[in-house]
């Protein structure tokens, strides 16, 4: 199949569920790229997917006019998240991509991308595969529950009641829509019946995320004694957020009990008040760096405290595959089908969290058991072959 790939931002292994499909999907289909560009430095991230596209189209995202289009939102009932990425330049590359390469089906990612979906099914009448990857209404009433201030909250809340409007919208424009997990689906599908009257279960299917297993190996040698980590972007407010408050709330109490434990913080684009934390010679805030992976294989302990999330928590994922012992909140994991104490260790309140990296810190045995265990979960099921095997099946029912 000639299939057309249309994102909101570069695939790269950092925005690694497009990347991995489209790498998966090359092996059998000839795929088009086309994505906007939002900054200087994705340019070069290109390279590497462009290895596995019969074309790609960068677009650059012109940012007056996206603030524009923003105040051109606001009395209407399309999210500002929505409106910042409007391109009618990105649109008429979609239409000229899809005739010159006679492109069969379109795979679009991220309701930043549906207005241009909805565009370019009108005119062109190719099958449309929508892939919302989470519930981003759900993602936006944890923000509001979660917000530190009233003209936050304000601000949210006003979003929200125009995202549960957009995304059930969005949802019934597009021949399927596709999710990462089971949580999100019901999610969607409820939003779906408020439209329609019944639970849409046959129009939003799951194809989760995966990892690549052979890239995320476990390394044979000694963990570092009383070394956390977390990996994520650390530009993404919810990652800033759980780091700020894990810092303040959870590591004074892991201190107070083991002195010397050393936390690194591993991601792109660290705010300010993240960099700040590094003033304590035990905290190392890096920045981005080009692979993760060393990070997780020294360390004793993986983070995920999240209190707000959407979708399935790759960096959940990535610890498991290499092998590193998780402790993670209940919403950094829902999404996924693990066991607490058997792949990893769930806790939410500071004194729960706390307890579970030092017991971590402290049982060996149980270190190795969460080791063996969660990486062989991430085996059986997140495999991103299977996904790209279960997303061809649903292109091949479209057409």
């Amino acid at each position: 199949m000639r299939i057309l790939f249309v994102v909101p931002y570069v695939p790269s292994l950092i925005r690694v569920r497009p990347y991995q499909l489209i790498k998966a999907l090359s092996l059998d289909h000839e795929i088009s790229l086309v994505a906007l560009l939002c900054n200087e430095y994705e340019q070069d991230m290109a390279k590497d997917v462009a290895r596995y596209c019969t074309s790609i189209d960068l677009v650059p995202l012109s940012e007056w006019r996206a603030y524009l289009y923003c105040l051109g939102a606001l009395p209407t009932m399309m999210p500002l998240r929505v409106a910042y990425y409007q391109s009618s330049y990105f649109v008429q590359r979609l239409v000229d991509v899809v005739h010159t390469h006679k492109i069969e089906i379109v795979h679009g990612e991220l309701i930043k991308v549906v207005p241009a979906l909805k565009v370019l099914q009108a005119r062109v009448k190719l099958p449309v595969i929508y892939d919302s990857v989470d519930c981003i209404s759900s993602y936006l009433q944890q923000q509001h529950r979660f917000a530190s201030n009233l003209l936050q909250r304000l601000f949210i809340r006003a979003e929200l009641r125009k995202m549960r409007g957009y995304e059930a919208c969005a949802l019934q424009a597009f021949d399927r829509v596709i999710i990462t997990s089971k949580h999100d689906q019901a999610l969607l599908s409820a939003l779906i019946a408020t439209q329609e009257g019944d639970g849409g279960s046959n129009h939003v299917q799951v194809v989760p995320n995966g990892v690549d297993t052979n890239y995320f190996q476990p390394v044979l040698e000694a963990r570092e004694t009383d070394s956390l980590v977390f990996c994520a972007k650390m530009d993404y407010y919810p990652n800033a957020q759980a780091m700020l408050l894990f810092c303040r709330d959870v590591l004074p109490l892991v201190w107070a009990q083991r002195p010397l434990v050393r936390l690194t913080i591993v991601g792109n684009n660290p705010s300010p008040a993240i960099r700040a934390l590094a003033e304590d010679s035990r905290i190392t805030v890096t920045g981005y760096v080009h692979d993760i992976r060393p990070y997780l294989s020294r360390a004793a302990v993986a983070l995920a405290p999240l209190l707000v999330a959407a979708g399935m928590q790759n960096k959940v994922l990535e610890a498991l595959a290499m092998a590193t012992p998780v402790v993670a909140t209940p919403t950094s994991c829902r999404a996924l089908q693990v066991k607490d104490g058997v792949h990893l260790l769930i806790a939410e309140e500071a004194p729960l969290f706390a307890r579970a990296i030092l017991r971590l810190l402290e049982d060996r045995s149980l270190a190795e058991r969460l080791q063996i265990a969660g990486r062989a979960y991430v085996e059986a099921h997140h495999c991103w072959q299977h996904s790209a095997d279960l997303l061809c099946s649903i292109y091949h029912a479209m057409r």
